[in-house]
């Protein structure tokens, strides 16, 4: 794709078709990665009924409660003869003893939410960049930062009550009379806003996270087009891995306080009433910089791939498909 192109070449139908390609993608490739690692845990210390846990696949992190449905053991307590020794060793194990399917279970039920999120992101961000003016040949650093936090933040405000409605349910084992009862009683109780209870704290990782990713993918892939003549699809690929590697780090520390609220909100635990900031400077009293950066890296060897391949799939229909 020529440099002088205009930004605004894919309609929203489009755009939506590939985001929801890449989408599917991006859950397909890296799902797996996270049931090894659940499963090395639970080999470690199984999960009990009630426990809960955060499944993240590749597209977002989703809180899960144990129950034990129609399985005697479920996927995430499954053991095998021996044990796992690493990664790769409970990938060959899994793969032998229960069939490669087993690789994606627990994705179905995240993929309901993380799907429209990933869409109305996405497609809103390609339309909002549009609008304002964004072209390849006037790169104007401003405006990827702005569209992206813009639709980040729609994608969290129209998603996050649909996200505390799922995590209720599953954590309570509600039926859905039951979950309408309970929802008019908070609705009645605190407002339409307790639907948006822990935004906050999302906003805070998610917002900064894609001021800093795009602006940095759009300079990347730009700077790679140009100077490298890297075809598209590789370009969004590598500034896709470096983007999400630069605004994992720098964001991480939010991520730590939304993990906790998660739990918390997942184990039926009273929440913090801290503000973010707060809980931040508490940290920091208590163990330091280090713990800001907890699971960074396991983080970010999910972080970064996932960027690439769900930009580098979005960008490789742009040029070869929506043509």
């Amino acid at each position: 794709m020529s440099t002088n192109k205009n930004e605004c070449v894919v309609f929203p139908v489009q755009q939506i078709i590939a985001t929801s390609i890449g989408a599917m993608c991006t859950a397909l490739l890296m799902s797996p990665f996270d049931v090894i690692r659940i499963r090395l845990q639970s080999q470690q210390q199984p999960l009990s009924k009630g426990d809960c846990f955060v499944f993240r696949n590749g597209l977002g992190d989703h809180m899960c409660t144990c129950f034990n449905g129609h399985e005697s053991v479920p996927w995430y307590n499954r053991s095998i003869p021996g044990k796992y020794n690493g990664t790769i060793d409970a990938l060959l194990k899994i793969t032998r003893s229960e069939g490669i399917q087993s690789l994606w279970s627990g994705l179905p039920p995240t993929l309901v939410m993380s799907l429209p999120n990933t869409v109305i992101y996405f497609t809103t961000y390609e339309q909002l960049k549009c609008c304002m003016g964004y072209k390849r040949t006037n790169l104007n650093p401003v405006v990827p930062g702005l569209a992206g936090g813009l639709a980040r933040m729609l994608a969290v405000v129209v998603t996050s009550p649909l996200e505390l409605i799922r995590t209720k349910k599953m954590s309570e084992k509600l039926s859905y009379s039951e979950l309408s009862t309970m929802l008019k009683t908070s609705i009645e109780s605190d407002g339409f806003r307790s639907l948006w209870r822990g935004l906050v704290p999302t906003i805070w990782r998610d917002l900064p996270f894609s001021i800093i990713y795009w602006s940095a993918y759009e300079r990347l892939k730009l700077y790679l087009m140009k100077k490298t003549s890297t075809p598209p699809t590789l370009s969004a690929f590598y500034s896709g891995a470096t983007a999400g590697a630069l605004a994992t780090v720098l964001t991480h520390p939010f991520d730590t306080i939304k993990s906790i609220r998660q739990v918390q909100l997942g184990n039926n635990q009273s929440q913090s009433t801290d503000r973010t900031l707060h809980l931040l400077r508490q940290m920091f009293k208590d163990g330091g910089i280090r713990s800001w950066y907890k699971g960074l890296i396991p983080r970010l060897l999910k972080v970064s791939p996932a960027c690439a391949i769900m930009i580098s799939t979005i960008e490789f229909f742009r040029e070869y498909v929506f043509k």
